[in-house]
């Protein structure tokens, strides 16, 4: 079994399939309708890495936002935060709920090109 890719920012007829250095990337909206899981007593954390240095780190108290029992948001970051390495970079989404149970729910890629303008 493989697990689903999250390629960010997700694409769209109207959204390039990458983020450039420097530039806000927009919030993600996701609804995660696993039988049983509730969000909102639940640990999220999602981790992104550029080989071994982890560039993202974020969980339900920094940077992921609980919208409801189901519905949670990767909050935007600014283009002032958006300080990230150009390249391709892999990470994960987990979230443990409240009785301990952890699971992945899908892979993490961020495609981030270089800034020339500054």
């Amino acid at each position: 079994m493989s697990i689903d890719i999250l390629k960010i920012p997700i694409q769209s007829s109207t959204v390039k399939p990458y983020i450039k250095q420097g530039d806000t990337i927009p919030k993600i909206t996701i609804t995660i309708t696993e039988l049983g899981l509730d969000l909102t007593t639940a640990t999220i954390k999602m981790q992104v890495y550029n080989g071994a240095t982890r560039i993202i780190d974020i969980s339900n108290t920094n940077g992921i936002t609980v919208i409801s029992s189901t519905v949670l948001e990767i909050d935007e970051v600014s283009a002032s935060d958006n300080n990230l390495p150009d390249g391709s970079f892999i990470g994960d989404f987990e979230i443990t709920d409240a009785s301990g149970d952890r699971k992945t729910y899908f892979n993490v890629e961020y495609t981030i090109i270089k800034q020339y303008t500054r």
